[in-house]
C-alpha cells in the first residue's frame, strides 16, 4: 500500500517559501491520459477510503461518485451519503437499475425479484448484475461515454473481505490498470471498454488500515458498523449473506420491516425465501 514520504527533518527554515515550495501540500494535478476517476460508493468503509484516495490523487473536480441503489440498503446508509456528499463538498451520482436482456428496466431488488419470479440465489446472483454491474455500465454509456474521453474506475474490493475476493484478487497490485473485462467478463462491449481502466487501490489493505485512514482524514464510517449485525455495509439484508448474518439483520427494528416485505414478495410470486450457510444447509424465512 502507498503510503505518503517521509517529511523531512524539521529545520529553522521550515516557514520559508522555498522550504514551503519544495515540500508542503501541493494540489494534486489530473492526468493527461484520464479525464476523471469514477468511484462506486455503496455507502461501506472501503468505497469511502476509496473514494478519498481518488480525490487525494486527482482532485475532488476530477472525481466522480456513483451510487448503485438497489433499493434495499438500509435508512442509515442513505443517510450516511448524504453526509460524504455535504462533508466533501461533492455530488454522488445514483443509478436506479439496469437494462435487462429484453430491454426491460428493474429499479429495484424487489421489482427484479417479481419480475424474476424467484429470490436471488448462490449461482443466480442477478440482482448484483442487473442493479450494479449493469446499471453502472448503462449510467457510464448514457453519461459519459465518449470514444475520445477516457476514465478509470476505482473499486475498494480487498483480498480480505472474504476468502473468494483473496484468491480472486491475490494477484493484483494496487496500482495495476486492468481492462473492464478482466473484472467483469462480457458485462460491457468492446467501446465501453476501450475507454476504461479499472483499478483496486486499497486491495491490499487490512480492515484496520481503512478504518485508520478514514479517521486520520477527518471523515466518519457509516455509523451503521456499530450495530453489530454485519461487518460490511450494503443491501439489507443481502439475499446471498449466511443465515447467521441474516437472522442478526432480520432480529432489528428495521429488519422487522423487511421480513414482511419478504413475505410480500413470497406470496407475490409463490416462492418461499430461503436463506444458505455452505455449514448448515438452508432454513426458511418462517424460522426467523
Amino acid at each position: 500500500m502507498e503510503r505518503p514520504s517521509p517529511k523531512p527533518p524539521i529545520t529553522p527554515f521550515e516557514n520559508d517559501s522555498e522550504y514551503k515550495r519544495l515540500y508542503g501540500p501541493k494540489k494534486p494535478e489530473k492526468k493527461k491520459d484520464t479525464k476523471g476517476i469514477i468511484v462506486p460508493v455503496s455507502g461501506g468503509k472501503d468505497s469511502a477510503a476509496t473514494l478519498l484516495l481518488a480525490i487525494e490523487e486527482i482532485g475532488k473536480e476530477f472525481v466522480i461518485p456513483v451510487f448503485n441503489d438497489t433499493g434495499w440498503e438500509h435508512p442509515i446508509t442513505y443517510k450516511y451519503l448524504g453526509y460524504l456528499e455535504s462533508h466533501l463538498g461533492l455530488k454522488i451520482n445514483r443509478t436506479i437499475g439496469g437494462n435487462r436482456r429484453d430491454g426491460t428496466k428493474a429499479r429495484t431488488l424487489q421489482e427484479l425479484i417479481k419480475s424474476q419470479g424467484r429470490f436471488p440465489f448462490g449461482l443466480g446472483r442477478f440482482c448484483t448484475t442487473y442493479l450494479k454491474q449493469y446499471a453502472l455500465r448503462d449510467w457510464y454509456k448514457n453519461n459519459l461515454y465518449s470514444p475520445k474521453d477516457n476514465y478509470e474506475i476505482w473499486f475498494g474490493m480487498r483480498t480480505g473481505e472474504s476468502s473468494q475476493r483473496a484468491r480472486k484478487y491475490a494477484d493484483v497490485s494496487p496500482y495495476e490498470l486492468m481492462d473492464m473485462g478482466d473484472l467483469f467478463p462480457s458485462r460491457y462491449p468492446k467501446k465501453l471498454r476501450a475507454t476504461l481502466k479499472v483499478r483496486l487501490p486499497i486491495v491490499d489493505w487490512y480492515t484496520d488500515e481503512v478504518f485508520e485512514y478514514l479517521k486520520d482524514n477527518g471523515v466518519k464510517y457509516n455509523p451503521l458498523y456499530d450495530e453489530g449485525t454485519n461487518d460490511r455495509v450494503g443491501c439489507y439484508p443481502c439475499m446471498l449473506a449466511g443465515k447467521k448474518v441474516q437472522q442478526r439483520m432480520l432480529n432489528t427494528v428495521f429488519g422487522q420491516q423487511r421480513v414482511q416485505e419478504i413475505k410480500d414478495l413470497e406470496l407475490k410470486i409463490g416462492q418461499k425465501y430461503e436463506m444458505y450457510d455452505t455449514d448448515q444447509g438452508s432454513c426458511e424465512l418462517c424460522n426467523i
